[in-house]
């Protein structure tokens, strides 16, 4: 099913908000885009860039709804974007969310709305980021090969799953379908704890050490894996505390390797620490990007 859309919103002009409007301004350039920010300065430079053709700083600066909406905003902050966009869900095509948990994002559209209301109501999630954070991180191929996952629910109109896949698509992503559930517990094992832990590990050697003597002898391996430290903590602390419960699940079964791991070290026993270590080894060479 292929539609032709018009017009389109996008509310929060963030790192994912930026990246899909420069996206979409070069795959479909006769769609009109429109941007809501608090931001002005925000706005400015995404008028004067040409990246939107027009900017607003509230809901209610709009004279016409649009025909399709993507909420990009954090996800401690949908709850209040849905309160003020509620008429939109009997007027728009399809509106979805960019949100990195999907069954808090719909406890709080239930909090707004019937489901027998929200039917046009798409949630989905970009598995692609940065650490950088604001319009200025944004880019137009950001979410070039990488997946997007839709979490619909059975009140979700086929067609407005189709629209939100097909806007998706439009920019390069592979759309997937996963339950709310599913997708939590998947994303809080290998995206919000990976994220928690990079956090703690860097907290963790700036308390022990010195913060810039310690960093100047950190090897390739400690860049790696704390880049994700340079993350948004004010954003992380939202996703962590509205998928607090596979969170925690996701941190009782590392803890359980990581006692796995401290016993071997402390018995000396190197033939099960390399078989731990192999066993790692041989899944990560499996995985591709």
């Amino acid at each position: 099913m292929s539609v032709k859309i018009d017009s389109l919103c996008v509310i929060g002009l963030g790192l994912i908000g930026g990246s899909l409007a420069a996206a979409l301004r070069g795959a479909n350039p006769s769609l009109k885009l429109i941007a809501i920010d608090h931001d002005a300065d925000t706005l400015q430079s995404a008028k004067s860039s040409g990246l939107i053709d027009e900017g607003y700083r509230s809901v209610d600066e709009l004279s016409d709804i649009p025909q399709v909406a993507v909420v990009a905003v954090p996800v401690a902050a949908m709850c209040s974007v849905f309160a003020e966009i509620k008429p939109w869900f009997q007027r728009c095509l399809a509106i979805t969310d960019v949100g990195s948990t999907k069954q808090s994002v719909l406890d709080d559209l239930a909090t707004v709305l019937s489901p027998e209301q929200s039917g046009c109501f798409v949630p989905g999630h970009p598995i692609a980021g940065r650490e950088q954070s604001g319009l200025t991180a944004a880019l137009s191929d950001l979410f070039q090969g990488r997946r997007v996952i839709l979490t619909p629910t059975e009140k979700t109109r086929t067609k407005s799953t189709a629209i939100v896949t097909q806007l998706w698509q439009q920019v390069g992503a592979e759309v997937e379908e996963l339950s709310p559930d599913e997708h939590d517990e998947i994303l809080a094992a290998t995206s919000h704890l990976p994220h928690a832990l990079a956090f703690s590990l860097v907290r963790c050697l700036t308390q022990k050490h010195d913060g810039q003597e310690i960093f100047r002898y950190a090897a390739g391996g400690f860049a790696d894996f704390s880049r994700i430290a340079s993350s948004d903590p004010a954003l992380w602390r939202g996703i962590c505390l509205a998928n607090k419960d596979a969170l925690l699940r996701a941190i009782n079964l590392f803890e359980e390797q990581l006692s796995e791991l401290k016993s071997n070290l402390d018995t000396a026993d190197g033939d099960a620490l390399e078989t731990m270590f192999r066993m790692a080894k041989t899944a990560r060479d499996q995985y591709k990007k």
